[in-house]
């Protein structure tokens, strides 16, 4: 196979929505106006090709698909919720009858909390379904081709963490850069910076807090902003020494002078380690001023400031208390704050500050690591 195709993705599964979605959240494509119609539609980008077949019971439809594709690189079932083990199997077989290609060909796409993940030849949940689409992408890239030039919107989501960075400054006189990035810095494995950045009120200091296992920052419900210097702390996390830095906001209407001295002290802090950027957001409240908040960001530190940044989205518990899942919450919060998500490459994690969640901290910096060069 020619390293230039497309990754070819042939959609398959009893219904629509989801697998409109699906497809909507990998090519930022707006499918909801082909709604109605019978055939296979193609949907694609530079780097990926989607087959989407409507239902299952357009056999001759299917078979034709297969017949014009024998070779896809993803033949995939999407499994609506609420589906048996017993009636998603029917579903596989009546593919085989109809293609001809064994069960082990095609890949279910289990939907969120299916219990009998190991009841398939070969399925992946929607996270594992991104990471395998961004290794089949990478192999169709040229080893020496640079990220710039490929459209980032036409990657599979957090593809553009798996590419060597192209390097550059944000346009602007006064635009900054930290001289170690994840990308170019050297690292030893030792020591690592975490910068808290956010909207006043997101909760950055006790997510600080949190990480760093005591109360080190100022943090308490106020109708003004808590923080108004750079601090930092450090910590062990396994055999990493973690700086946590906490900052005060600086994508509110502040004086462009003062922004400059708190971005610019950030930047010293971080002079000497890999840093990743931890964007802290409520995750109950979604504000006009974080629209756009990405394009404040790269202001402040750099166009590939994206690269490095996790979102870490505060009060899980109000999640838990809707009986609501990131994933699930993220699949039905506000397109913009969908938009936010992917750009940053689908890195999210959810904390719950002021009291011991096992595990939270273990799962961000388990994502900080899958961000690290190896």
């Amino acid at each position: 196979m020619s390293r230039n195709e497309k990754v070819s993705v042939v959609v398959l599964g009893a219904g629509e929505n989801l697998k409109k979605t699906l497809i909507t959240t990998i090519l930022g494509k707006d499918l909801s106006k082909k709604r109605g119609q019978k055939k296979k539609k193609i949907y694609e980008s530079d780097t990926y090709k989607f087959i989407f077949i409507p239902d299952l019971n357009t056999d001759c439809d299917i078979k034709k698909v297969f017949d014009e594709n024998p070779n896809p690189d993803v033949s995939l079932l999407v499994v609506e919720d609420g589906l048996s083990v017993q009636e998603v199997w029917e579903q596989i077989e009546k593919l085989q009858t109809t293609t001809g290609k064994p069960t082990e060909d095609f890949t279910v796409l289990l939907p969120l909390n299916y219990e009998d993940t190991d009841s398939f030849p070969k399925s992946y949940t929607m996270e594992q379904f991104f990471s395998e689409l961004r290794r089949l992408a990478e192999e169709r890239y040229q080893p020496n081709k640079r990220p710039a030039d490929h459209h980032e919107s036409d990657m599979c989501p957090g593809m553009s963490q798996y590419l060597v960075a192209s390097g550059g400054r944000h346009g602007g006189e006064n635009s900054t850069e930290p001289n170690k990035s994840l990308k170019t810095g050297k690292h030893s494995g030792a020591k690592l910076n975490l910068v808290l950045l956010g909207m006043a009120g997101t909760g950055k200091s006790a997510s600080g807090n949190t990480i760093l296992g005591r109360k080190q920052f100022d943090s308490k419900p106020a109708s003004y902003k808590v923080t108004t210097e750079c601090q930092e702390a450090e910590t062990e996390t396994g055999s990493t020494l973690v700086r946590v830095i906490d900052t005060p906001d600086i994508f509110d209407e502040i004086d462009e002078q003062i922004k400059k001295e708190h971005v610019r002290r950030c930047i010293d802090l971080c002079q000497n380690e890999p840093s990743v950027y931890l964007l802290v957001m409520h995750v109950s409240r979604f504000t006009d001023g974080e629209r756009n908040i990405l394009k404040k960001l790269e202001e402040a530190f750099g166009r590939n400031v994206r690269e490095q940044t996790i979102i870490l989205f505060t009060r899980g518990d109000d999640l838990r208390r809707e009986n609501m899942s990131l994933d699930e919450f993220l699949h039905k919060c506000q397109p913009d704050l969908q938009g936010i998500v992917k750009r940053c490459g689908y890195r999210c994690v959810v904390f719950e500050n002021g009291v011991s969640r096992p595990g939270q901290v273990e799962n961000l910096m388990q994502t900080v690591k899958e961000m690290l060069p190896k």
